[in-house]
């Protein structure tokens, strides 16, 4: 059967079976693979080998030529350099499989056994890349591990600058991907990342660790649009989930955060809208509900809803700022309006409901700019116990309904330049 009917069947089959989830009234579309399976031992990788990356590539690409299915990793462990993705091809990595990211060397791969360049001293590929492919997955029930840790060293030590880190998996401009039941550990820096020009992906039952002063090993950041995000348990050393420009039709349920910088938005936010983030647990984060931007960095953040969610140990539960990464100490007329322009950031429509948040340090920050405003928050049956008070600058129409905010120290509250409803 001629390839690109076969893949045009399937695409079909795809639609009218089980293929699609819905975030926000969008179906999104799971990948397409067929059920042959792919043995990457037949193709020359094994425990053994200091670095399977030639024998697995191999292994991908056959898979996809012949129509796409499974590359199969089995129980072990597998040295591995970079990789890059085929359309229909599933990396499984099967229980009692870890595949193990080359470790970091002394540069650009120039040691034997190290991971490589990509062309550039000190900038280094993505372990689990793709560009403009499509019907792409990452499962089993197996460990990928980024043995980041020298990686942080440099960067912690800032003996190299401008080390460009790669992600575990970072996928741009595709199209129906899915990350399913793994184990993903130690990122070098971000372990999931989905790319700029990319739509539905689906990330469930995912497990993400590192620990919590890893630096900037976020577990999730998105840049497209249609994803959802389930049943995951992630504890980072920056953003647990971090949507960024362009992020929209996001739906985020039943997840479970650790350390961490929280479920935020931000830093850039240009067109980050219809976000919803839904019966989801914080323990020990130190952000939970987390919107952060900067003049020059967003622009219509919009129709944002986190609902159902509960939270112990967390040192910010609601924390909405346009002044990343530090505001002003304090609010006043001193702090001059700019001119408003398309990147200016004007988080607007937000509602915050059924919010239970015990042991925090602080309380509700909201804190707009002078010349854009937070504005149209519904705060509802929100419930915070915390050592400081609450911080309301910059905001309008910020409506409070049966909720309370529980102070230990009788931190004052201050709110400048707001309209706030409710509180009492």
């Amino acid at each position: 059967m001629n390839k690109f009917i076969k893949t045009f069947i399937l695409l079909l089959f795809a639609f009218l079976t089980f293929g699609s989830s819905t975030s926000w009234g969008k179906q999104i579309q799971l990948p397409v693979i067929p059920n042959a399976k792919f043995d990457v031992t037949k193709y020359g990788a094994s425990t053994s080998s200091a670095d399977n990356a030639e024998a697995i590539q191999k292994t991908i690409d056959a898979c996809s030529d012949a129509g796409g299915g499974s590359v199969v990793i089995p129980a072990g462990t597998y040295m591995c350099g970079p990789l890059m993705m085929k359309s229909h091809v599933n990396l499984y990595v099967s229980k009692g499989a870890m595949l193990k990211m080359l470790p970091y060397g002394n540069g650009n791969g120039i040691e034997p056994n190290t991971f490589p360049n990509n062309g550039t001293p000190n900038k280094y590929p993505h372990f689990i890349g793709g560009n403009n492919v499509h019907d792409i997955m990452v499962s089993g029930e197996g460990i990928i591990d980024g043995q980041g840790a020298e990686w942080w060293k440099i960067i912690r030590d800032k003996s190299i600058p401008d080390i460009k880190r790669g992600c575990i998996i970072r996928w741009e401009n595709c199209k129906r991907m899915e990350v399913k039941d793994i184990t993903l550990q130690n990122s070098p820096n971000v372990h999931i990342t989905i790319g700029k020009g990319s739509t539905d992906a689906t990330i469930t039952h995912v497990t993400i660790k590192a620990p919590n002063d890893s630096p900037n090993t976020d577990g999730i950041d998105t840049w497209a649009q249609n994803i959802n995000i389930s049943y995951c348990n992630i504890s980072t050393g920056d953003d647990n989930v971090a949507m960024d420009r362009e992020s929209s039709n996001i739906t985020i349920k039943h997840c479970k955060f650790g350390f961490g910088h929280g479920c935020s938005i931000g830093s850039f936010t240009t067109n980050v809208n219809n976000v919803l983030v839904d019966s989801c647990d914080f323990k020990n984060t130190t952000s939970g509900i987390r919107m952060k931007s900067n003049r020059g960095r967003g622009g219509n953040e919009q129709n944002i809803t986190y609902s159902n969610i509960t939270m112990d140990g967390v040192k910010f539960p609601i924390f909405i700022s346009s002044y990343y990464p530090k505001p002003p100490k304090e609010a006043s007329d001193a702090d001059q309006s700019c001119s408003v322009d398309e990147k200016t950031p004007g988080w607007k429509d937000i509602t915050i409901r059924n919010v239970k948040a015990t042991n925090c340090t602080n309380n509700l920050f909201i804190w707009g700019l002078p010349e854009l405003h937070v504005s149209n928050i519904l705060l509802e049956n929100v419930k915070i116990e915390s050592a400081k008070g609450i911080t309301i600058n910059y905001a309008d129409n910020v409506n409070i309904k049966n909720s309370q905010f529980s102070v230990a120290d009788k931190y004052i509250i201050q709110i400048f330049k707001s309209i706030v409803n409710g509180l009492n």
